[in-house]
């Protein structure tokens, strides 16, 4: 006797496509060493809106590239989710913002909205 598989229900494809794109938010994992190392150095911070920039004048192109790809990669992410929810691309980077805070390791600055930075 065979038993059907149901199809999943929206909510749980949705909740799915939710993990993916956050799997995707963060960087793969042969370019996460190195971010989180221009991160704990100060070199590369995040910001609230939930991208991440240099922190230091004298970044070389590595820590530059790192952040244009990190950047692209997170727009693509923050517009998908946006575009499905129907919400503003910026809420949607809020939130993973606050996702990023929480798993960022200790040593990571975050740029506050008033300019300021934070360490964690």
């Amino acid at each position: 006797m065979r038993k059907e598989i149901a199809m999943p229900t929206r909510r749980v494809f949705i909740r799915m496509l939710g993990a993916l794109a956050l799997v995707i938010a963060v960087p793969s994992f042969a370019r996460a060493a190195t971010l989180d190392e221009f991160r704990a150095q100060g070199v590369i911070a995040e910001r609230h809106d939930g991208l991440v920039e240099i922190r230091e004048q004298g970044a070389g192109p590595e820590a530059r590239q790192i952040v244009e790809q990190v950047n692209a990669e997170r727009r693509q992410v923050y517009e998908r989710r946006a575009n499905e929810q129907g919400v503003p691309q910026s809420e949607v980077a809020k939130v993973y913002a606050e996702q990023i805070v929480q798993n960022a390791p200790a040593g990571t600055y975050f740029r506050q909205p008033d300019g300021s930075y934070v360490r964690k």
